[in-house]
């Protein structure tokens, strides 16, 4: 037992340090689409501010110390708000106000399971207050077209909106345009809607093939993670889904000249 209580004293300060910064001050975080190109390139390795915006009680959307909230234009990483709690058949091993790690037992198979929503990175374009308009691929705050040097459009094509309908505001805040058969008609021509209190608005840069806020609807604060810093790494090697032994056997497909990259 000596040898477990020097293992013990020797990395369990390294351990429970680098769980405090992962939790409260910084994380790594890799992009795996192509929804923010040319802004953020596939298989980019990002350090992500945690504090920026609040810091939160671990594996938990629950603000304990507020700090601040996005602003337009930034870029931000947020817990996929359509992902549930807790996994389809499954439930908690630590309890909800206690939530030491994000294990769950997963009924069917009797075994434990790691399960963490998913993580994105979009362009907060809108806050609490703004109506918002896209027509034509053009994107409207306000009233006022946008100038949005960063965005891209790699499609020609101009989908038809739903001309029809008069109130684009419930069926947007009840996700009715994500994954149906409604999806392709609000891509191009969508709004207006009023970004509701206590939530953002966030589209991809790459505007053609982005799921984003047009889809999901609005983004609650309590959703937002952080806001990236620097690319300290970045592959060509990588892809959805992700693929780890492909990036590590692909040296050649490193990018030299995106380490050290500022995201804006």
């Amino acid at each position: 037992m000596r040898w477990l209580k020097n293992l013990v004293n020797e990395w369990g300060p390294v351990i429970i340090a680098v769980l405090l910064i992962r939790s409260f001050v910084v994380e790594a975080f890799m992009v795996p689409t192509g929804s923010m190109l040319n802004t953020i390139l596939i298989g980019d390795m990002m350090l992500v501010n945690k504090f920026v915006y609040g810091v939160k009680l671990p594996f938990t959307d629950k603000t304990i110390i507020p700090v601040s909230s996005p602003k337009r234009g930034d870029i931000v990483i947020f817990r996929f708000p359509l992902d549930p709690d807790v996994p389809p058949g499954a439930s908690r091993i630590f309890p909800a106000k206690l939530p030491l790690l994000p294990l769950f037992w997963n009924k069917t198979k009797g075994f434990p399971q790691w399960y963490t929503p998913l993580a994105l990175v979009k362009r907060c374009v809108a806050v609490a207050g703004d109506t918002v308009l896209y027509r034509d691929k053009q994107f409207y705050v306000n009233g006022k077209r946008q100038e949005e040097l960063y965005v891209q459009h790699a499609d020609a094509r101009t989908f038809p909106g739903l001309e029809g309908l008069k109130d684009f505001q419930r069926p947007w805040e009840n996700h009715s345009f994500f994954r149906t058969e409604l999806s392709a008609y609000v891509r191009d021509q969508f709004g207006p809607v009023v970004v509701p209190p206590g939530c953002i608005f966030v589209m991809g840069d790459n505007r053609d093939n982005s799921e984003d806020g047009r889809f999901f609807g609005p983004l609650e604060l309590r959703h937002v993670r952080g806001r990236p810093l620097v690319t300290y790494m970045s592959t060509a090697a990588a892809g959805y889904p992700i693929n780890i032994p492909k990036m590590v056997l692909s040296p050649w497909a490193i990018r030299l000249n995106r380490i050290g990259h500022l995201v804006r």
